[in-house]
C-alpha cells in the first residue's frame, strides 16, 4: 500500500511541476480572454470610444513615454488607490465604476496581467490587459522574450 502511494506521489509531483510551468508560461505568447492587442486599442482610440487607459508602470517609465490619454497608476498602488475617491479627486479624474471599461498596460504585459487579475478580484467587470504592453505598442515585431539589459549598478 505504501509503495503504491509513493509511486502515485512520485508521478504526480512531476506532472504538477509541468502544469505549473505551463500555466506560468501561458501568458508569454498567447493572447488571452482578458486581453486586447495594439491594433484593437488603436481602433478604440481612433473611434474615440469611452474607456480608461491605465499605465501600471512606475512614474519614471511613464515619463519616458506612454500611450496618449493614458493615466499612470503604478501596479503597487492599485489596491489602495483605484477605489479611493480622495485619490481620484487629487488627480482631477472620476473614480472608475466597477463596470467601466478599463484597459491596462505595462512594459511587456506581464505586470498588466497581474493588475488585470487584481481588478477582476476586486469586482471590476470590464478589464483588459494590452497584450505585449507598451513594447508591442511601439514595435509590433518586438520580441517579448528578449532579455532585458541589466544595469551594472552605480551608473553601469
Amino acid at each position: 500500500m505504501k509503495r503504491n502511494i509513493l509511486r502515485i506521489i512520485g508521478c504526480a509531483i512531476p506532472a504538477l511541476v509541468a502544469l505549473a510551468i505551463f500555466i506560468g508560461c501561458a501568458g508569454a505568447g498567447i493572447k488571452g480572454a482578458n486581453e486586447i492587442n495594439a491594433e484593437e486599442l488603436k481602433v478604440k482610440i481612433e473611434n474615440q470610444e469611452e474607456f480608461i487607459l491605465l499605465d501600471v508602470r512606475e512614474p519614471y517609465e511613464f515619463d519616458e513615454g506612454s500611450i496618449d490619454f493614458a493615466f499612470n497608476l503604478p501596479r503597487g498602488r492599485i489596491e489602495s488607490d483605484i477605489g479611493n475617491q480622495r485619490y481620484w479627486d487629487e488627480q482631477a479624474w472620476d473614480m472608475p465604476e466597477k463596470d467601466a471599461e478599463i484597459i491596462i498596460y505595462s512594459k511587456k504585459g506581464k505586470l498588466g496581467n497581474l493588475a488585470t487579475e487584481t481588478l477582476i478580484k476586486m469586482g471590476y467587470t470590464n478589464v483588459k490587459n494590452l497584450y505585449g504592453g507598451y513594447t508591442l505598442w511601439l514595435d509590433p515585431d518586438a520580441d517579448l522574450d528578449a532579455e532585458e539589459p541589466v544595469s551594472g549598478g552605480c551608473g553601469g
